[in-house]
């Protein structure tokens, strides 16, 4: 067998976004593979019908796309390249049984969705900027105006809300998106909402007289990011917007679905704060009546953590008045469905659904199953596509060993990844993995690192605690950040050394990004029992956290229970560096410098106070890299990530 190699996720392809034709006789989704040369992803529009599976396009950077009829697919892309400053958006149009990709729209704004009408017009969802708020009427002078502008203005930031800035993306200048209607004759867009106005979650109803929206209130200096969606919707004959319904503390609309006879609200009460799951709700389309439909209080879509994954999809759809949904449960997201007030399972197996569709009583799924990287199923399971067959084919790929224990009044639920060429009796170098959120789970999945450092020689070791997504009340851990979490942490991993004596307790190391961040920076101030550990894009400081992030004061206040002012010692308590002058572990930080999620000023600090304090410590900062670093990082510094955190432990061992 030959090993998993550090660059081996170069050679999967990830597969997102399956969507059927009108009528269900074709389906198209896209593949995405990241290029280490080029140092970048490329992704590619693929057609599955009558059983073969070629792709459609070439260009390596269709990613959004959607089918115009039953034989034609539009997709954004950018074929004519632009030789000055530009805002323009271009959608082209190929058909299914052959030929050349064909210019079909252009747009003079970014354009994120469009929604083909019956008539041959478009609804269309665009950017809209603050003082130039006309763009979208694609007068030339007013874009040199806003490029003219943006040239002098340059080396400013005038910063007039909160957040400032999203991960990922840069300060935030107040850009929003807005709802369009494109005149296919005219070719002239018309905004059907209001400036100020941020739209999201559009749904067209089946019969495109009315089509559905959420709208945030962004002309505000805190918008309500964090308090659920307002929805509205528009009859598309008389342009008449109307409230539908409105969130509030203790019904938090998440989502909804558009059914037959009535329309389908996904909200929380907010019982466990500003992570609490949904249960459903019916609303009647004439009176906008809200009845209760059923009780669910666990995740929509998957929380399966994996670096393998490119891109999304639907996690839920109504086929009539039945909503079939992915829903996070235990370790693991399989596809559900709810009929007449009931959840029953559909497909459930171990490992993940990560999107789906449905048309006409069949289905495809895009599942990471049998710890191999992603392919299509259909409804009965049946594996359709085989994208990641030849980079497997002779590989060492661990299979994880299920490890559940008892701490406390609770389960434990986690897994082992053995060594490759293990043999019984010999010792073996142990790395602990804690995942992010804290609200996602790991799962029984492919997961790029662990099985390169499987190969490397290392038990691989990683499990749920307290504060995990998939069993309801208990990701509740809101005032307990390093408590109840940490007990978890430490008794699983005595499981894990008593389970397999082969493991070496001389050489135990842990690692782990954002909140497996966070708790790294909490482990080396509360325990010497690791080797080395290694502190990915972490929380360190609550109290400087709370005004950094672009989700500090709400997730900070929610997360420690409390309110900063005049709590501030509770929030200094949770924090790591409160307990910095405990730490003797020798420790690596890695930090993205556009992390905005979890920013370089909490690894700063924590190296500073370990140099401070005489204790060997590292840390690496990556350019033009934020919070997805480990997921979706240019390939060479994904590479560069991993090499770094295997030759800190490489280094310590014993």
């Amino acid at each position: 067998m030959k090993p998993i190699a550090i660059d081996d996720f170069c050679a999967v392809r990830s597969l997102a976004n399956v969507t059927f034709s009108p009528e269900g006789t074709s389906a198209c989704f896209i593949v995405s593979q990241a290029k280490k040369e080029k140092n970048c992803y490329e992704s590619r529009l693929y057609l599955l019908k009558g059983g073969r599976v070629r792709a459609l396009t070439g260009g390596g950077k269709e990613s959004s796309f959607c089918y115009l009829d039953e034989n034609t697919v539009l997709f954004a892309g950018d074929r004519e390249g632009e030789k000055e400053p530009s805002l323009t958006s271009r959608f082209y149009k190929i058909a299914l049984d052959g030929g050349e990709a064909d210019l079909a729209y252009t747009f003079p704004i970014p354009v994120s969705q469009v929604f083909p009408l019956k008539n041959g017009d478009l609804l269309v969802v665009g950017s809209t900027f603050p003082g130039f708020e006309n763009l979208y009427k694609g007068d030339k002078k007013l874009v040199k105006a806003y490029f003219d502008d943006k040239k002098e203005n340059e080396d400013y930031e005038v910063i007039s809300q909160l957040p400032w800035w999203w991960n990922g993306g840069t300060y935030t200048r107040g850009a929003y998106e807005s709802l369009f209607y494109y005149d296919a004759k005219k070719k002239s867009l018309t905004r059907l909402t209001d400036a100020g106005f941020n739209v999201s979650d559009v749904q067209l109803a089946e019969d495109q007289k009315t089509v559905y929206f959420s709208l945030l209130d962004v002309s505000v200096p805190r918008p309500a990011h964090f308090g659920g969606q307002d929805l509205y919707r528009i009859d598309l004959a008389s342009r008449r917007q109307e409230l539908v319904v409105k969130s509030r503390p203790d019904f938090v609309i998440a989502t909804y679905a558009l059914g037959k006879s009535f329309l389908l609200v996904m909200a929380a009460d907010g019982k466990f704060g500003m992570n609490t799951d949904c249960d459903f709700y019916k609303l009647d389309y004439e009176t906008l009546a809200v009845t209760p439909y059923a009780v669910y209080g666990e995740a929509i879509g998957t929380s399966v953590g994996c670096d393998v994954r490119h891109g999304g999809g639907q996690a839920f759809k109504m086929d009539g008045d039945v909503l079939y949904f992915i829903s996070t449960r235990f370790d693991g997201a399989g596809l559900y469905k709810l009929e007449d007030g009931a959840v029953s399972p559909v497909l459930v197996r171990d490992g993940s659904v990560d999107c789906f569709d449905r048309k006409n009583g069949k289905m495809l799924l895009c599942a990471l199953w049998d710890v191999k990287p992603q392919e299509l199923y259909d409804e009965t399971g049946r594996r359709v596509t085989h994208f990641n067959d030849a980079m497997l084919r002779g590989k060492y790929v661990a299979q994880p060993d299920p490890l559940n224990l008892t701490a406390g009044d609770h389960e434990v639920h986690g897994f082992i990844l053995k060594p490759m060429d293990f043999e019984a009796g010999k010792k073996y170098p142990v790395i602990f993995d804690i995942h992010g959120g804290p609200k996602t789970v790991y799962g029984p999945v492919f997961y790029h690192e662990m099985q390169y450092w499987a190969s490397r020689g290392y038990f691989v070791i990683f499990c749920n605690p307290t504060g995990s997504d998939g069993r309801g009340a208990f990701m509740d851990i809101r005032g307990k950040y390093g408590t109840v979490d940490f007990d978890d942490l430490m008794a699983f991993c005595d499981a894990a050394l008593a389970k397999y004596p082969e493991m070496d307790a001389d050489n135990l190391f842990e690692t782990g990004g954002s909140y497996g961040g966070f708790m790294t920076n909490w482990i080396i101030g509360h325990t010497d029992r690791f080797r080395a550990c290694a502190s990915q894009r972490s929380i360190s400081n609550w109290t400087s956290f709370y005004g950094v992030s672009d989700i500090g004061p709400d997730f900070s206040e929610d997360q420690c229970g409390s309110t900063i002012w005049p709590d501030v010692e509770k929030f200094w308590w949770h924090s790591p560096m409160k307990y910095a002058d405990k730490v003797k572990t020798p420790t690596l930080f890695l930090h993205s410098l556009e992390d905005y999620r979890c920013p370089v000023d909490q690894g700063y600090q924590m190296y500073s106070a370990l140099i401070a304090h005489g204790v060997e410590s590292r840390l690496v900062l990556f350019r033009g890299e934020n919070h997805e670093l480990s997921r979706s990082g240019k390939p060479k510094h994904r590479i560069r990530r991993l090499n770094e955190i295997t030759g800190w432990f490489e280094q310590h061992k014993g």
